[in-house]
């Protein structure tokens, strides 16, 4: 390992844990004692730590520049004025520029209600000054797989995970992510099924609170007969389901069989899509419907479209709320919508990841399951 490279590692870790134990560090690395306690000798000297017996700690205040390198008008400096040492083969890269750790994110896909999440992370991942590294699942286990083992042979410091189904139990994914040496949080998915295996922490939307939402808002409009369109093979669907129920029976009203349809393509045809969604939209004017709740945007706006083919008037036919608040607002008829914290999920991931490389990494920080309300936003699909 090169001089930078290694003092480098000494600074960072000094960063995320606070102090450095020489002969530990020195068998971690493979190399001598005798090099980590020059190296440390010339940080000290440099006023980028402070040496203790055995090893350093990192200073209680802002790093003083490397000693030996002016401050003055003659340093060059950085797009944001700040200034910067001028490499050098023993001027390690201040921290401000080296990232405190990697993070590495996968996620089902990068198009559709993914970007919220991404961008929350990479807020996080900016104001902490942490490096991101994105893989991308598509939705295939096998690809998931890969890109976590990807990311733990590339070294980084935690992960941050959507597992492509709803749940992990029994999955290789599990154990992947169980067996893993760094910090694991899971986004968007639940992990109550999986608490005993390895230290797994998560945070994702409370997507039953979020159909609760849109059925309460429903019926204080004065609706009774309640419909919900889900996508059968979404993960958000049986949270989505679940909180529909609840929610119509903490309203005093009748379970309905036709009221609950799901839709069962897998492929993405638009055509055979439509078809489908038409057939669902027949059965449910047939059963009386006077609303409707449509798990995801795209799928409510086919919806409202076949609607109006079909000679009814949204809201006054047939009111309806999106799911997932992405393009809901770009209808013909402005849509009402259930908006899950994307971005917070994204954000919190980030923030809980970590905490856990912190000085109090070890068991002493208990492991959280953090759960955030959606909103609803309510437009002109669902005026009164």
């Amino acid at each position: 390992m090169l001089t930078d490279d290694r003092q480098n590692q000494i600074l960072r870790e000094l960063a995320l844990r606070g102090s450095i134990n020489a002969a530990e560090f020195a068998r971690r690395m493979g190399i001598s004692g005798m090099t980590v306690r020059r190296d440390l000798a010339l940080l000290d000297a440099q006023g980028l730590l402070q040496r203790v017996h055995g090893g350093a700690v990192a200073l209680a205040g802002p790093a003083r520049s490397p000693a030996g390198q002016g401050q003055g008008n003659n340093a060059p400096s950085n797009r944001e004025g700040r200034t910067m040492a001028p490499a050098g083969r023993n001027a390690p890269i201040p921290a401000k520029q080296r990232p405190l750790a990697t993070i590495g994110m996968i996620v089902p896909t990068a198009r559709y209600y993914f970007p919220g999440i991404i961008r929350g992370a990479e807020a996080a991942a900016q104001e902490l000054g942490v490096r991101l590294v994105l893989g991308v699942s598509n939705y295939s286990a096998a690809e998931e797989q890969r890109q976590i083992q990807r990311l733990l042979k590339s070294g980084v410091d935690g992960l941050l995970v959507t597992p492509s189904g709803e749940s992990l139990a029994g999955t290789p994914t599990l154990d992947l992510l169980a067996s893993a040496e760094v910090p694991v949080v899971i986004i968007e998915r639940s992990i109550d099924g999986v608490l005993d295996e390895g230290r797994l922490e998560s945070v994702r939307s409370d997507h039953a609170r979020g159909a609760e939402l849109a059925v309460n808002h429903l019926v204080s409009l004065g609706h009774r007969k309640i419909a919900l369109c889900v996508r059968e093979s979404s993960p958000t669907s049986s949270p989505v389901s679940d909180g529909y129920r609840k929610a119509m029976q903490a309203a005093g009203l009748p379970h309905d069989p036709a009221m609950t349809r799901a839709i069962t393509l897998s492929a993405t045809d638009p055509e055979t899509l439509r078809h489908e969604l038409d057939s669902i939209v027949g059965s449910f004017t047939d059963a009386g419907a006077t609303a409707a709740i449509v798990h995801n945007d795209e799928d409510a706006l086919m919806f409202a479209d076949l609607c109006e083919a079909r000679g009814l008037h949204v809201p006054g036919d047939l009111a309806l709320v999106a799911y997932d608040d992405e393009i809901a607002s770009f209808g013909s008829v402005p849509m009402s919508a259930v908006a899950p914290p994307k971005f917070d999920v994204g954000y919190h991931g980030v923030q809980m990841c970590l905490n856990r490389l912190g000085p109090r990494r070890v068991s002493s920080l208990a492991l959280q399951r953090v759960i955030l309300s959606p909103t609803l936003v309510v437009r002109d699909s669902t005026a009164s």
